[in-house]
């Protein structure tokens, strides 16, 4: 069990307080007599040995409500034993570049529409060439100056493709870049927790990030490398997938894409994964192909996880103390005068 606001159970010292007050404000009170050999061989009632009752149970009723304040609740988990599957980490770039123009079925689109209608298909299936990933855990990740979780992994792909639509380039400049090393670092990162999630001695033995970009890292702490190491050391392929011109229209052995080239080459080989370089809607479904050949692993995973409250005991015990305390102060423990 959980609370909402903790803090509020601090309160629960005050009662012991109120307490002693009490008890220190009751036995000052009494009946006088005039000399004490009158009462002093007068046997203790069954009444009187349970009159601290009517201080005890308003006091329970207190600390009761004290916990009602602080909104206990409870952490609920449905989990789903999947099929044979691999998690899969997409991360996808979403700088101004993105906008760039490029072919699609015959017909001129710009980079970021084609990759996210691969990606859906990938995804989910095209009836063709990509069958879809009906056993994977899926996560998709955006990056330009900075990378954002757009889902978590997760086999509820309707929904992660719906989310993925909406996926757009930044508007301000100061968030506009690309981040290719903090963002493999984030999906590396959130693959290795998961893997950690799982039961012990279970391993995911396929966990891949798909990397699909169109520019030069030029923003981030992490280098591309330096992520790539990190992914290395996880056990964690990496996929690049390069969005440009077509090889034959690079003009020189200078040129950003040459660059690009070896440093998405180089972050692939690292990690035993592979490069393919995407000019058009059919070249970006190949990048996509290979990850087919993956091995699987049994993927367990939260399906969701919900927060149902728990003040109904306390409640419960809130009503049971006051309506003894009102009932025994009103008959066998009212008190005289």
């Amino acid at each position: 069990m959980s609370f909402k606001y903790p803090m509020l159970l601090w309160l629960l010292l005050t009662i012991p307080l109120l307490a002693v007050y009490l008890w220190c404000r009751n036995k000052r009170q009494g009946i006088s007599y005039s000399h004490l050999l009158l009462v002093e061989n007068l046997p203790v009632s069954y009444r009187q040995k349970w009159m601290w009752l009517t201080t005890a149970l308003p006091l329970l009723a207190l600390a009761s409500m004290v916990f009602i304040l602080a909104q206990p609740y409870r952490e609920v988990s449905e989990l789903s034993e999947q099929q044979e599957g691999i998690a899969i980490a997409i991360v996808l770039d979403v700088s101004s570049s993105m906008n760039i123009r490029m072919e699609m079925n015959g017909k001129r689109s710009n980079r970021m529409a084609v990759a996210k209608d691969v990606l859906e298909a990938f995804i989910l299936g095209d009836g063709d060439q990509l069958k879809g990933r009906n056993a994977d855990l899926i996560s998709l990740i955006s990056f330009a100056r900075y990378p954002r979780v757009i889902s978590p992994l997760t086999n509820s792909h309707d929904a992660l493709v719906a989310m993925a639509r909406h996926v757009e380039p930044p508007v301000r400049l100061d968030e506009d870049g690309t981040a290719i090393g903090d963002a493999t670092a984030l999906a590396a990162a959130q693959l290795r927790e998961y893997e950690k999630s799982q039961r012990e001695g279970q391993e995911v033995r396929s966990k891949v990030i798909i990397m699909i970009t169109d520019g030069e890292n030029n923003a981030g702490q992490y280098s591309p490398m330096m992520a790539a190491a990190l992914a290395e050391e996880w056990g964690i392929k990496i996929y690049t997938i390069f969005i440009g011109t077509q090889p034959e229209d690079m003009l020189d052995d200078d040129n950003e894409e040459v660059r690009v080239d070896w440093v998405l080459k180089a972050m692939a080989e690292t990690t035993g994964g592979v490069y393919n370089r995407a000019y058009d809607y059919e070249s970006l479904v190949v990048g996509y192909q290979a990850i087919n050949e993956l091995e699987t692993s049994k993927l367990q995973t939260v399906v969701f996880t919900d927060r149902v409250p728990a003040y109904q005991p306390f409640a419960l015990m809130t009503l049971l103390f006051l309506m003894l305390s009102v009932l025994l102060s009103a008959t066998w423990l009212r008190r005289l005068g």
